[in-house]
C-alpha cells in the first residue's frame, strides 16, 4: 500500500513551528538563567548565614547582667557600633569597635586570657555579623567567645544600664557647674570635702595640674571608677569643658551624683591664682 505523501506546504509549516518553539526555549533560558543562578545564590548565601548563627555562642541580657553583678570572671565586652551611637549609650567597660576597626586586633590589644568570657554586641539588629565575628574569634582560640542576643536594644528595654558620654535626650539634665571662685572658696574653707578629678591623659596631668587632684583619664573612668570619691564634692576638669561634660555625664551614669563640671577648667583656675604642682 503506498505512503500518503505530506504536502511540501505542510512540511515547511512543522519546520517553521519546530524552529520557532526552538528559538523561543532558547529566548526564555537567555533570560531565565541569571534569575535560578540568583535565586539559587540567595539560597546559598541564606544558608551559610544560619550555619554562622547557629554555630555561634550566645548570652542573654538576663545572663550578661548577672555575670557582671557577680564580678566572678573577667568580663570584656566589644561593642561594634559606630561611635556615636556608642557615645550615646554602652554597656559599662565596654570597648567600642566601631565598622572599618579589626576586631581580633582590639581583642588580642586588650590582653585579655583566651579563656576570659567575650561578648561581642551590635545594635540587634544584625545577628549574622555578631554571630560571624564570634566564629572568628573561637577560630583565633577564644573558647568563651559569644554574642549578646538582641544586643543594645534588648539590654535597654530591659531597662539595665547604658552609659553615655553625651549625645543623650536627657544628658544635659546630669551636669552641674561650678566656678572657679566658688570652687576655690570650698577649697579653702574645707579641703577635706573636695575632690579635684582630672581627666586629662597622664602626659598632661603630669605637667600641671590642680594641686591635689586624682588623675583617671576619660578612657579609664569605667574601668578605674574605684579612685573617685563617693562621698565627696567631686570637681571634674579636663583639656577642655566638653571633654569634662562628657565624664560628668559618665559619671553620674555611674551613680555619682555629687558630680561639678569646673567652669573655665584647668587654666582658669591658674588665671584665678589656684594652687598647682606637677611632677
Amino acid at each position: 500500500m503506498e505512503k500518503q505523501k505530506i504536502p511540501d506546504g505542510q512540511n515547511q509549516t512543522r519546520v517553521f513551528i519546530v524552529g520557532f518553539i526552538l528559538i523561543f526555549v532558547v529566548v526564555v533560558w537567555t533570560f531565565a538563567r541569571p534569575m535560578i543562578s540568583k535565586f539559587g545564590s540567595q539560597s546559598d548565601s541564606e544558608e551559610e548565614i544560619n550555619k554562622e548563627i547557629m554555630k555561634a555562642p550566645l548570652v542573654t541580657p538576663e545572663e550578661l547582667f548577672k555575670k557582671i553583678s557577680e564580678g566572678k570572671n573577667e568580663i570584656a565586652i566589644f561593642d561594634l557600633r559606630n561611635k556615636d551611637d556608642f557615645s550615646r549609650g554602652h554597656i559599662k567597660a565596654s570597648t567600642n569597635v566601631p565598622p572599618g576597626t579589626e576586631l581580633g586586633e582590639a581583642v588580642s590589644g586588650s590582653r585579655i586570657g583566651k579563656t576570659s568570657d567575650i561578648i561581642i554586641t551590635n545594635q540587634g539588629d544584625d545577628v549574622y555579623e555578631v554571630a560571624r565575628k564570634v566564629n572568628e574569634l573561637a577560630q583565633k582560640g577564644f573558647v568563651n567567645a559569644a554574642y549578646l542576643q538582641g544586643g543594645i536594644n534588648a539590654w535597654k528595654n530591659r531597662g539595665y544600664l547604658l552609659i553615655s558620654s553625651g549625645g543623650g535626650e536627657t544628658d544635659a539634665s546630669k551636669i552641674k557647674k561650678i566656678s572657679v571662685d566658688q570652687s576655690l572658696k570650698e577649697k579653702n574653707a574645707n579641703p577635706d570635702s573636695i575632690q579635684f578629678l582630672d581627666v586629662r591623659d597622664a602626659q598632661l596631668f603630669a605637667k600641671g595640674r590642680i594641686a591635689g587632684a586624682v588623675n583617671v583619664p576619660m578612657s579609664e573612668i569605667e574601668k578605674n571608677q574605684g579612685k573617685i570619691s563617693p562621698v565627696k564634692k567631686v570637681i571634674v576638669y579636663g583639656a577642655d569643658e566638653s571633654e569634662a561634660t562628657k565624664a560628668a555625664i559618665m559619671l553620674f551614669d555611674l551613680d555619682f551624683f555629687n558630680i561639678y563640671v569646673l567652669e573655665g577648667g584647668f587654666a582658669g583656675w591658674q588665671m584665678a591664682g589656684g594652687k598647682v604642682e606637677n611632677n
